[in-house]
């Protein structure tokens, strides 16, 4: 598992603003928080899918829900 004080770049997609390029901020296994400040628009509750970007291959599109928004962006709980 990435180390979870490490940002990583992450593609966030979702179908109402189509792609989103945020930083991760407290990886675990069991959700990340995304940093955009666009991320704050979704509502708890939506389904949006993510891809680490950067990584010496290609990382698995992740399906997640929104369980925490705020100013700065989301928590993201996987699926």
């Amino acid at each position: 598992m990435p180390d979870s004080r490490k940002s990583l770049r992450i593609k966030i997609q979702h179908e109402s603003f189509g792609e989103c390029l945020g930083q991760t901020r407290n990886l675990s296994a069991s959700g990340v928080y995304v940093q955009h400040p666009a991320l704050a628009a979704l509502p708890k509750g939506a389904v949006v899918y993510g891809q680490v970007q950067g990584l010496p291959m290609s990382a698995p599109r992740v399906k997640m829900e929104v369980v925490l928004v705020d100013a700065e962006g989301i928590g993201l709980r996987y699926l």
